[in-house]
């Protein structure tokens, strides 16, 4: 059997023997993608003669398909079928190299997602993020919804440069950008098993037998956006979490699920320590790890509208603490929806 080395090695010798007439000249790397949370894949590219857009096709995976029994060639042809469909792309796509350049194009698509600052600190040498807490927002172009979920690009502190545009800028299109292209939600527990189990065909009689009222302090909240891609930023929209404390009555506690949804519970329901303690049990068992956000957990007063680490501290962290407490806006100088687990 191939070790990885190996196997990376033949899936570049050999990708251009599987591909289809038209395909002869086509440059073929192989290079590490850093993804969140530090997590590094290895990727195969093969960039067509005359194209200016390689797709990534993630070798990680399929190592462990060969290592399962399957035969090298059914998966260099699957390889092959994925160049094939990823390296025509629509219309919309076919010249976002230069679209990307235009400031025009990339000002009303600039939107934000939330990382853990610790676990990405070799991620936030590169690119433009503002810290909030134990948490980083980082920035995106967003170019649209297609059939393997929503498609984005990382902007990374070079892209700042030919655009002519500050952290703060970025910061401040992406708060407005993200919730008119991703609208937050927010649904209370009772309501997404509701639609669960109506997807599911479950009549309204057994719906309502299983799922009784509660009060609104005693329920949980989940929220994310339209998407369900990144929707624990929408954690930072002050104004969806002072409207959901005062349906609740109480401040909040605001639970980090995973980088794709966040839960809200009123703070009368538990201690912040006792809901980190299940929020880090969680994370370590059912969250993935390039998929997790934080062990931690924040508070939202109703009355300050501020939201801060409510089990410990930036400084007990040993993190850089953020001005005013609010955020921290840091530039360096150097240049589908995917599933996700719910608690």
């Amino acid at each position: 059997m191939l070790s990885f080395e190996e196997f990376k090695d033949y899936c570049r010798e050999h990708i251009l023997e599987a591909l289809p007439d038209g395909y002869e000249d086509a440059k073929v790397s192989v290079n590490e993608v850093l993804k969140n949370n530090g997590k590094a894949l290895t990727a195969l590219s093969v960039l067509p003669d005359g194209k200016n857009i390689a797709p990534n096709i993630y070798l990680d995976g399929f190592y462990m398909e060969y290592e399962r029994g399957t035969e090298l060639d059914t998966i260099m042809d699957e390889m092959a079928d994925l160049c094939v469909k990823h390296s025509n792309p629509s219309e919309d796509f076919s010249n976002i190299g230069e679209q990307f350049k235009n400031i025009d194009f990339v000002k009303d698509r600039i939107i934000m997602a939330a990382v853990s600052r610790e676990k990405n600190a070799d991620l936030l040498k590169d690119v433009p993020h503002t810290n909030r807490e134990d948490l980083a927002l980082i920035y995106k172009v967003y170019l649209g919804n297609g059939e393997d979920g929503v498609a984005t690009i990382t902007i990374h502190n070079s892209h700042l440069d030919f655009w002519g545009l500050s952290v703060n800028e970025v910061h401040e299109l992406a708060m407005k950008n993200t919730r008119e292209l991703l609208p937050v939600t927010v649904q209370s527990m009772n309501e997404v098993m509701r639609e669960l189990f109506s997807k599911d065909g479950m009549d309204d009689d057994m719906m309502e037998a299983l799922l009784q009222d509660m009060p609104a302090d005693q329920q949980m909240y989940v929220i994310t956006n339209q998407s369900r891609l990144n929707g624990a930023a929408s954690m930072f929209y002050e104004d969806v979490l002072s409207d959901l404390a005062e349906k609740v009555g109480t401040d909040l506690y605001i639970l980090p699920s995973s980088v794709h949804e966040c839960i809200a519970v009123s703070c009368k329901l538990n201690t912040p320590d006792a809901l980190a303690e299940m929020v880090s049990e969680i994370n370590e068992g059912q969250v993935a790890a390039d998929e997790q956000l934080s062990d931690h957990v924040y508070h939202f007063s109703a009355e300050t509208k501020k939201l801060a680490l409510a089990d410990t501290t930036v400084e007990a962290l040993g993190l850089a603490v953020a001005e005013n407490n609010t955020y921290d806006a840091t530039q360096t100088t150097t240049e589908g929806n995917r599933p996700h687990n719910r608690r």
